[in-house]
C-alpha cells in the first residue's frame, strides 16, 4: 500500500511541475513579444524626427548663405548692379534666373517703376539691391567677372501708377497686333532720332478699345507740342498723325 500511495504522489507532482513550465514559458513568450513590437512602435517616431529636423536647419542655413538678398520692400529705393536689359519678360526673367545660378540674387525690375531708370520701358535685371552705393560698388568686381559690362546705378523712387503713366500727345507710326513687331519697330523709330515707345491700346481711355501695339514718335504733353514736331515724323512716316491718349485705364 505504502508503495501505491509513493507512486500516485510522485504521478502527481510530476503533473503539477509540466503544467507550471508550460504557464511560465507561455508568460515570457507572450510578454517578450509584446515588449519587441512596443520598442518597435516607440523607435520610428523617435528615428525620423532628428531626420526632419536636421534637414529644416541644412535649409534654413543655405537660404541665409546670401549677402544680397534685397531685405528691402518692392517699393523701396536701391543701388543695382545692372547686368540685363530687354524688352522681353521671359528673357529677362531667364537671366534672372542665370544671374542666380552664380551665386547673386537676380532681379527683374521695370525701368519706368523708377524715376532714375529709363523713361522707356525696358526688362532690367540687377544682381543684388543694396542699401548704398559703397555696398553696391564692393561687389560690383565679383560681378563683372561674369558680367564684364555691369555698372552701379541707383534706382531712385518707386513711381506710384497714377504720377508714372500720365496723360499725353503721340505722333503715332505704327500699330500691330504682335508685341515684338511694335517693339522692333519702336527701335526703328529711335534710331531716327525719336523716342519710340510702344503702348497698349486698351491701356488709354482714348486709344482704341481693341488691343493693339501701337507705336509712338515720342510722348508730348501739348498738342501744339507734338503738331510743331508731326511734320519731322512725317519725313519717314507720311501716314503718321497726332491723337491724345487719354487717361490711363490701369490704375
Amino acid at each position: 500500500m505504502k508503495r501505491f500511495f509513493a507512486l500516485i504522489l510522485s504521478l502527481l507532482s510530476v503533473s503539477v511541475f509540466c503544467s507550471c513550465s508550460f504557464i511560465n514559458n507561455n508568460y515570457y513568450v507572450q510578454n517578450d513579444s509584446a515588449v519587441s513590437s512596443e520598442s518597435v512602435a516607440e523607435s520610428k517616431p523617435v528615428e525620423k524626427e532628428p531626420v526632419a529636423s536636421s534637414a529644416q536647419e541644412n535649409n534654413n542655413s543655405q537660404s541665409s548663405s546670401k549677402t544680397d538678398v534685397s531685405t528691402f520692400h518692392e517699393n523701396t529705393p536701391f543701388y543695382g548692379i545692372w547686368v540685363s536689359a530687354s524688352k522681353s519678360y521671359d528673357d529677362a526673367a531667364a537671366f534672372s534666373d542665370e544671374v542666380s545660378s552664380k551665386g547673386f540674387s537676380g532681379f527683374v525690375e521695370v525701368t519706368t517703376d523708377w524715376n532714375n531708370l529709363n523713361n522707356e520701358k525696358w526688362y532690367v535685371v540687377t544682381a543684388g539691391k543694396y542699401a548704398s552705393e559703397d555696398e553696391a560698388t564692393n561687389k560690383l568686381d565679383e560681378v563683372k567677372k561674369y558680367y564684364p559690362d555691369a555698372y552701379v546705378k541707383y534706382s531712385g523712387e518707386y513711381h506710384n501708377s497714377s504720377s508714372y503713366h500720365p496723360s499725353f500727345y503721340g505722333i503715332w507710326v505704327s500699330a500691330s497686333k504682335n508685341y515684338d513687331d511694335a517693339a522692333a519697330f519702336s527701335d526703328e523709330v529711335s534710331s531716327k532720332g525719336f523716342s519710340g515707345i510702344v503702348e497698349v491700346t486698351t491701356d488709354w481711355s482714348n486709344l482704341n478699345s481693341e488691343k493693339w501695339y501701337v507705336v509712338t514718335a515720342g510722348k508730348y504733353t501739348s498738342e501744339d507740342e507734338a503738331t510743331n514736331k508731326l511734320d519731322e515724323v512725317k519725313k519717314y512716316y507720311p501716314d503718321a498723325y497726332v491723337k491724345y491718349s487719354g487717361e490711363y485705364l490701369n490704375d
